[in-house]
């Protein structure tokens, strides 16, 4: 097994997860035994030793007493010579009270100085460690101070002894370790099996088989785990069966309204259309899914005539300025040279629950012949605008003669006037 292979047990799975776990405990816990048996061994066995270098020091203190008040050195080394029987005595003296040694195990010593013997007469431990356990005890005669024995035994026995139980521990430990781990194993794959039975199920259902279920039984949590998981693809399916019949309604509807309908995705692609958008359009429902707004199929005329940049697409300023485009009038020519149709156009995001567009309902209605009606009002309105200039200029030219032939007609009456008064003035001096 591949080290990649055994650290994704391990770590990427749950079974491999307890055993790991248990494997740890139980080294943590027989690692602080070991070491807790081991310093308590070792406390035990120093505090042993000492009892022994004491006994032992006391022993020969009194037993050397007399022969160091006779000052025998003979005899006195012969006492020292016994004490070699002991298995782990490192060195036995025998000195004066004033610390010179007498007798010693090793012989080149004799004559030699004591310097750290205690100024009072007690027994005394010198030193205190696994490696040497050094007593000293005054020896008496009566009341009579007459020198000093002093022993120093080590612990090399009790360490080996010590190490066997340090080996015995370390081999109970792993044996623990092992053992602990096969339970483990045995219990997690258990409790896993249970658990890969609800993953072998949302395997299927990821697969397409939405009538997969679990079929583990019992009330512990991997049952549980399998009933809810159950209980919710239960309500899926239901939400599911909803949706379908939510969805045909809505198809059925987009079908029958008299209003064309495209709905583009964020990208601007084609999601779905309706029968009224295909025919508007001149393409089939397969030649409308995926196409997009950009597509060279067609292309959008602003409401004077003139060519509709991109970014003016009611779909493309709808996800831009995310907000309802209401009420644009757009022509559409589907082909080079056709004289293309033209369109009400609304078009609206629809958001989620964070914001963002996930789609963009277009409609489209045909306001083609609305717009020839208007083009046709307004021709009218420029012929009727052309004949009533026309007729105001021929008013206008009639109403001149008409003045003129006034000024002429009243410019005569004012000279007949005139004539007549001149015969009235001339008749009136005749007369007279």
């Amino acid at each position: 097994m591949k080290i990649g292979t055994v650290h994704q047990f391990l770590l990427g799975t749950l079974r491999g997860r307890l055993i790991l776990g248990v494997a740890v405990v139980h080294a943590v816990m027989m690692t602080l035994f070991i070491i807790d048996l081991t310093v308590r061994q070792r406390a035990m066995l120093l505090e042993h030793q000492e009892e022994d270098a004491k006994a032992l020091a006391q022993t020969l203190s009194t037993s050397a007493a007399s022969w160091l008040a006779a000052n025998d050195i003979a005899g006195l080394q012969e006492l020292v010579e016994v004490q070699r029987h002991y298995p782990e005595l490192i060195f036995a003296i025998l000195a004066d009270k004033e610390g010179r040694i007498l007798a010693h195990t090793d012989q080149s010593r004799q004559g030699q100085l004591l310097l750290d013997l205690s100024g009072e007469l007690r027994q005394a431990v010198i030193s205190r460690s696994p490696v040497l356990v050094d007593v000293a005890v005054p020896a008496l005669l009566g009341d009579r101070h007459v020198g000093w024995a002093r022993v120093g035994i080590s612990q090399s026995t009790a360490e080996k002894k010590l190490a066997v139980i340090v080996r015995d521990g370390a081999l109970y430990a792993l044996a623990a370790i092992v053992i602990g781990s096969l339970i483990a194993w045995r219990m997690g794959r258990r409790i896993t099996r249970r658990l890969y039975a609800v993953q072998e199920t949302i395997g299927r259902v990821h697969a397409g088989d939405s009538h997969a279920r679990s079929p583990i039984l019992g009330s512990d949590e991997a049952a549980v785990l399998a009933r809810e998981f159950n209980a919710m693809l239960d309500a899926l399916d239901a939400q599911r069966v909803t949706l379908v019949r939510s969805e045909a309604k809505y198809r059925l509807l987009l079908q029958n309204i008299r209003v064309a309908v495209i709905v583009h995705g964020p990208d601007t692609q084609i999601l779905m259309s309706n029968s009224m958008a295909q025919t508007l359009l001149g393409l089939n429902e397969e030649q409308m899914l995926g196409k997009e707004a950009i597509d060279p199929v067609w292309r959008f005329l602003r409401a004077d005539g003139s060519p509709m940049p991109l970014a003016e697409y009611p779909v493309n300023r709808a996800l831009s300025e995310r907000r309802p485009i209401l009420d644009l009038i757009v022509g559409v020519q589907r082909r080079e040279g056709d004289a293309g149709i033209w369109t009400l156009v609304n078009a609206s995001p629809q958001l989620d629950e964070q914001g963002e567009i996930t789609e963009v309902v277009v409609t489209f209605v045909d306001i083609t012949e609305r717009k020839k009606a208007e083009k046709k009002i307004i021709q009218l309105n420029e012929e009727l605008e052309d004949r009533v200039k026309e007729r105001t200029e021929k008013l206008e030219k009639k109403s001149d003669e008409l003045e003129r032939a006034n000024k002429l007609f009243v410019g005569r009456e004012l000279r007949m006037i005139e004539l007549k008064e001149r015969i009235a003035e001339l008749e009136k001096k005749t007369g007279a």
